[in-house]
């Protein structure tokens, strides 16, 4: 009997503990609520608990890297009339990281896909991501989560259909029989890598007020400069010139998806620290010295051939578009530029078909390892597409 009792006092502890710690969530995001509604549910209270309790680290460290940009995000979000606490969905959606672990076909911090990018400007190649550019990202995000807001007039639902797409929602929509138009219900019946985006979003604000609050993320970051280059040049020549690490040339140039930069009809923009912009100035000749070295070991630039060398050397390789094919990602497997995509298969846009047989050139020598890719799951060319 004492046991039982013992037991049942242990219980009833546990469960007020519980419901003290929920109201505790809560209260706290009423408080800390704004235009975005931020309500509570269980997967909520779940991931504040990674983010603040089982993965610290992970997510101080993405604190760290937001926090470089934080004001000028700020000044985006409220020159597109978007609600400035929804610059945390890039914690929730990416974790601050250039490449998404759910989605590798969205890049960025905000999760762009191909086409929307390309709607609104960004400049995208073989060589070149503009979505891994954070302040231009943010700018495509707030136009496209503005538009999908004026269609439903309610941001977390603009959040979750900017992640899953209005089709999967409108889907969920009818297989929830929901009247009453609630969240959550509509929200059960998403496919299931898309139930959390709200959530963890959710979850994001909480923890950033958290840290915020113990006053640990410094922001003490070395002042950056942008300096023209108008050839090509790689990050390794620079690097040996400037004296700068290529780990850090990367991470102040996202956008230069092979660590170089291309020689382009437009003109490109370094970043480096503020400190190395004299030396660059005074070195920008040396800089380009060997420049034709090395284009011609890292940048395969496509050169007419002369009447004399015959074409026998090139074979064509059919690759079947599958649903989720873009033409930069096609390229990327094939290592061309989309611009020869569209010339050998009389392409205009970026429209393609589902099963559409595309002609590939290559040469010869090359065709079994670009003869695979068409038989390669999607995982498999993910696997490619991450390595460049």
């Amino acid at each position: 009997m004492v046991i039982r009792f013992g037991f049942k006092l242990a219980l009833i502890i546990s469960i007020l503990q519980v419901q003290a710690q929920v109201d505790s969530i809560d209260l706290k995001l009423k408080e800390i609520q704004n235009e975005v509604i931020l309500e509570y549910s269980e997967p909520t209270a779940q991931k504040i608990n990674d983010y603040i309790f089982n993965t610290p680290e992970k997510f101080k460290n993405s604190l760290v890297r937001f926090f470089v940009y934080d004001d000028e995000l700020k000044l985006i979000f409220e020159n597109n009339n978007v609600p400035i606490e929804l610059r945390y969905a890039c914690i929730s959606m990416t974790g601050c990281e250039q490449n998404s672990y759910k989605d590798p076909i969205r890049k960025g911090w905000f999760n762009l896909s191909y086409q929307s990018s390309k709607r609104h400007g960004l400049f995208l190649s073989n060589y070149i991501d503009e979505r891994f550019d954070v302040l231009k990202s943010a700018q495509v995000f707030c136009k496209e989560i503005q538009k999908i807001y004026d269609r439903h007039q309610n941001w977390r639902e603009a959040l979750v259909i900017f992640c899953a797409g209005d089709a999967l929602w409108q889907k969920a929509k009818i297989l929830s029989s929901d009247s009453t138009k609630d969240f959550f219900e509509i929200n059960a019946y998403l496919e299931q890598e898309f139930r959390h985006v709200y959530s963890d979003y959710t979850a994001a604000v909480f923890a950033v007020d958290y840290f915020k609050s113990l006053k640990i993320i410094s922001n003490d970051q070395q002042e950056i400069s942008s300096v023209p280059i108008d050839q090509f040049v790689t990050f390794s020549r620079i690097s040996s010139i400037l004296n700068i690490n290529v780990k850090q040339l990367i991470q102040l140039n996202p956008i230069y998806k092979k660590q170089i930069i291309p020689d382009i009809d437009r003109l490109n923009q370094l970043n480096i620290p503020t400190t190395k912009v004299d030396l660059f100035y005074k070195n920008r000749d040396s800089l380009f010295t060997e420049s034709n070295a090395d284009s011609a070991r890292y940048y395969p630039v496509v050169k007419s051939k002369s009447n004399e060398k015959s074409n026998s050397g090139t074979v064509n390789i059919i690759y079947t578009v599958r649903s989720g094919d873009v033409l930069i990602r096609i390229a990327d497997l094939y290592d061309c530029n989309v611009s020869q995509i569209r010339k050998w298969n009389n392409i205009r846009g970026d429209y393609l078909r589902i099963n559409q047989r595309l002609i590939i050139k290559k040469p010869a020598i090359k065709k079994a390892y670009y003869g695979r890719i068409n038989r390669m799951t999607r995982a498999q060319k993910n696997n490619i597409i991450r390595k460049d």
